[in-house]
């Protein structure tokens, strides 16, 4: 009995592993995007005052 609730748990602790990378990895390419809208943002602003 306690295997199989230790390997229960071991899987839940990958399959929370997995989604903390995957979220991750989502923020990070989130975060580019971001930044190249603000940066095409700023340029944009800055023609037009320049």
């Amino acid at each position: 009995m306690k295997n199989t609730i230790s390997e229960g748990n071991i899987n839940l602790d990958n399959k929370e592993k997995e989604m903390y990378y995957y979220e991750l990895f989502s923020l990070k390419i989130t975060d580019s995007l971001y930044k190249k809208d603000i940066g095409k943002f700023l340029e944009t602003l800055s023609s037009h005052f320049i």
